[in-house]
């Protein structure tokens, strides 16, 4: 009898010894699959030969991968056991030993059992289950229960109907593309489901083995179906994607095809990617993947199509498709915009632009053939054609809310590539942080996108924004300012100014005027500006918005990067433009404008304050304590705070008698998606470090901070925190907890060091992510007359405010407001300064001491 353990070892240094020799003897992926594929083979058919006493009339069939002889390294090994009629008792007891023989080895045994009457009623019930036996290779075991499977399932397809099913499993696929359809250019892409993944390419396999009878791709050659250049592009790119992925299944020990941003690293070591000055290796690693992923769902759509064309006919009985001219050599030929001729475009070249004016309005998808015999076309583009045309091309672009389809079409032809050939450098290029989740191009589409919905499905709270679209006059700069706004990153470092410099020589190519080339050279190189001012900058005081309009030449610009902005900050993925972003931007806009028709804001503040303060005292002429109070309120706090609120603060602090009294009220700010805490106490060095610590401990993300001193050494300070509850009763409850908590720590009964250290026992360290880059603090002395402002760029961790905050204290430097900008993994603090005479930090030595010890505290592992 065969030996179980002896199976397993010499399973074990096989699989191992394949393992090695892909990548010490040069392996194609293809070999490495018929490898492993033959190892499993080999394993299947000893367990069945070392139990054939009880195997007796069992058909043993691979599916699937293991079928197409793909089996990835650590793929499930999908496998048909068939019988005829009842199991007999020698039929259960080896399906019994088979099955934990394959779990002891190690291997993940997807196994079917089926009897040949299951087979026919589950072949003809659900495709699903039909597709799985699609792909099937007999093993070993009793052929005439083979032959039975075979005929059953070539009767129940005829029966069901080849092109009926067919059409039911394109749709299938159409529908699972749509679900995945961003995931050729995500950060993170899912190379077996994404689209130009594994399953694209099965699908082309599928259509040829239901279609045609055969796995040969050959085939669809000899049908049109498919090119000869074609196949070779695919051949190529299937060779690199399985590559990839059997790497990634190395990599991660197990079954795993989402490729994540710490495997990309490994994976472009060992696929010989090498760093350059201007490159890091897994940048020049990706690109490469994801143009093989485009390469693949662009072959995959073409033969889609095609096929879909010839079951339109057969199921037409191949009567005539009704076919209507839209006029400038153009056909609209079912839903397909097509041509009249191959000599359109030679005849009027305009039309190369034209053809997705056309589709657009029409609502018609452009055919594959009109996109070849585009490219065979884009000789035409050239310097003369560009500056001839360029009006009518931004002219096309600018088509809201059908930019970004058209773009993307565009794109695809290769004519915006002629028309802007600075974009083929940002074509597919990743953006390797936690931040961007799409490769430079898609975002720029995305981008595109956000503003075509605005037109579309516009909820009422984003209002806004589509009221200013409908205000600017120059849709044409909104839509080129957006196309261009990331082309300097194909260039290396600073893209914002290497893009404004490349803006305006793409503008003067276009022929367009030099106003308009200042305009969108501006918005390009200002693009992540009001972005910065919003999240990072106190937005009421009247510096900030004076520093940011002196970028601003007129309110049509201001329109215009503001929509930039809401589309770019949308675009870059994940959940980066919520409430709190909106409310930032947007309360930003609205001032900036304002203060555009005020041609002195300091004395307008003067005048807001001035009118405040007396209103105030007035309202507390009553209360002597109060209007004490009253008095020492600062003008910052009366210029960005409405009286009412002040008050309310105000009759807080009379309430503070003794180092004991700590209240603490919560607001549920849903303009901002988040909870308000205040706390008035007696003021020590320290209160807002407690109250973060206290909220990091319980898991709280911290967005904003801000201290309020008043005269009677009664200290009021504000934090928001992110809303994590759904329902309003539980917020409630949760309140109550986190009020408890913050009390205790701002008391200094609570214990937050230790709170944040099992807190983070429990969940664990985060491990740095490869994607990020170094720590970085900066300190900006500009645009503030009475604060130095520190941005901190770091790593998201567990009590990092808590720290931050400590590390000012043994500092000595006085925090007076704190915005926290938190990009999922990655977090972007900024913090208003004074030294502990309430002064400015200028002497470059002292800034340059306080930098060199926060980089040192955070890139300790204690924070």
């Amino acid at each position: 009898m065969i030996d179980a353990n002896n199976i397993k070892k010499s399973y074990k240094e096989q699989w191992n010894r394949i393992k090695e020799d892909s990548r010490t003897k040069g392996r194609t992926a293809k070999e490495v699959l018929e490898n492993i594929t033959a190892l499993v083979d080999q394993l299947v058919m000893t367990l069945v030969q070392k139990h054939s006493w009880y195997a007796g009339g069992l058909s043993f069939l691979a599916l699937g991968g293991y079928a197409r002889k793909q089996m990835a390294p650590h793929s499930d090994i999908d496998l048909l056991i068939l019988h005829e009629g009842e199991l007999t008792e020698k039929q259960k007891e080896f399906l019994s030993l088979f099955t934990t023989d394959m779990w002891d080895i190690g291997t993940n045994p997807g196994i079917q059992i089926k009897e040949i009457g299951e087979v026919a009623d589950a072949a003809l019930e659900d495709d699903v289950v039909r597709t799985s036996f699609i792909d099937n290779r007999f093993l070993i075991g009793d052929t005439v229960v083979y032959d039975l499977f075979r005929s059953v399932m070539n009767d129940r397809l005829a029966e069901k109907g080849v092109s009926a099913f067919l059409l039911s499993k394109i749709q299938s696929v159409r529908k699972r593309s749509s679900k995945f359809r961003d995931s050729i250019y995500r950060l993170e892409p899912n190379i077996k489901e994404g689209s130009g993944g594994v399953r694209d390419i099965n699908t082309i396999c599928w259509i040829c083995k239901i279609q045609y009878k055969t796995s040969s791709l050959k085939a669809l050659i000899e049908n049109s179906m498919l090119l000869p250049d074609e196949l070779t592009s695919l051949e190529r790119a299937s060779e690199f994607l399985f590559r990839i992925r059997n790497e990634l299944h190395y990599y991660h020990n197990r079954k795993y095809d989402i490729m994540s941003l710490d495997a990309q690293k490994d994976l472009a070591e060992v696929l010989g990617y090498r760093s350059t000055s201007t490159i890091m290796s897994v940048e020049s690693f990706m690109r490469d993947y994801y143009r093989t992923a485009k390469t693949i769902a662009e072959i995959t759509e073409r033969v889609i199509n095609r096929t879909m064309a010839e079951l339109t006919l057969k199921m037409l009985h191949r009567k005539s498709v009704k076919m209507s001219e839209l006029g400038e050599g153009f056909i609209k030929y079912g839903n397909q915009l097509t041509l009249k001729s191959k000599n359109v475009f030679a005849e009027k070249p305009k039309r190369l632009l034209t053809v997705f004016m056309f589709a657009s309005v029409q609502g018609l998808k452009i055919s594959d053939s009109t996109y070849d015999t585009i490219r065979a076309s884009l000789y035409m583009i050239d310097g003369k054609y560009i500056r001839q045309h360029g009006e009518f091309f931004l002219k096309i672009l600018a088509r809201f809310p059908d930019s970004s389809e058209i773009c993307s079409r565009m794109a695809k032809a290769g004519v915006l590539q002629a028309m802007i050939p600075e974009f083929e450098e940002i074509d597919c290029k990743p953006q390797f942080d936690y931040y961007h989740h799409y490769t430079v191009d898609e975002h720029t589409f995305l981008a595109l996108g956000y503003i075509d919905r605005l037109l579309l499905d516009n909820p009422p709270h984003l209002s806004i924004y589509l009221e200013v679209l409908n205000q600017i006059e120059r849709k044409d700069l909104l839509a080129l300012s957006i196309i261009l706004h990331d082309i300097g990153k194909g260039q290396g470092k600073n893209h914002s100014e290497v893009g404004a410099r490349m803006s305006k020589i793409i503008c003067r190519r276009f022929g367009m005027s030099m106003d308009d080339t200042d305009t969108v050279s501006n918005l390009v190189l200002h693009h992540l500006l009001m972005s910065k001012i919003a999240q990072r900058r106190d937005i009421h005081d009247v510096e900030v918005i004076r520093h940011f309009l002196n970028y601003i030449s007129s309110k049509e610009e201001l329109r215009l990067l503001f929509l930039l902005t809401y589309a770019d900050m949308n675009a870059v993925g994940g959940k980066v433009f919520n409430e709190w972003r909106h409310t930032l931007l947007s309360e930003l806009y609205q001032k900036a404008l304002n203060s555009l028709d005020t041609e002195n804001l300091e004395h307008e503040q003067v005048k807001v304050i001035s009118r405040k303060r007396e209103k105030l005292l007035e309202r507390t002429a009553d209360s002597e304590e109060l209007n004490e109070l009253a008095k020492s309120i600062d003008e910052e706090l009366l210029y960005t705070s409405s009286v009412g609120h002040i008050i309310r603060l105000l009759h807080l602090a009379v309430k503070v008698k003794n180092s004991h009294d700590v209240i603490i009220e919560t607001e549920l700010r849903e303009d901002l998606g988040g909870i308000e805490i205040s706390v008035c106490t007696q003021d020590y060095a320290g209160v807002l470090r407690r109250m973060a610590g206290a909220l990091s401990s319980l898991g709280l993300n911290i967005m904003w901070a801000q201290i309020n001193t008043l005269a009677n050494n009664i200290t009021i300070d504000k934090l928001i925190v992110q809303n994590p509850w759904d329902q309003r009763d539980s917020i409630e409850e949760k309140c109550d907890n986190m009020v408890k908590r913050v009390r205790e720590a701002v008391l200094g009964n609570f214990d937050i060091d230790r709170a944040l250290e099992n807190k983070q026992a429990v969940f664990g360290r985060k491990q740095s992510s490869v994607a990020y880059k170094k720590d970085k603090v900066v300190f900006d002395n500009e645009i503030s007359g009475q604060y130095t402002i520190l941005d901190i760029f770091t790593e998201d961790r567990l009590g990092l405010l808590y720290n931050i905050l400590g590390i000012f204290k043994k500092l000595g430097l006085n925090l007076i407001k704190a915005k926290i900008s938190t990009d999922v993994d990655k977090v972007v603090d900024s913090f208003y300064l004074t030294d502990l005479n309430g002064e400015k930090i200028t002497d470059e030595q002292t800034l340059e001491s306080i930098r060199q010890e926060l980089i040192f505290e955070l890139g300790s592992p204690n924070i």
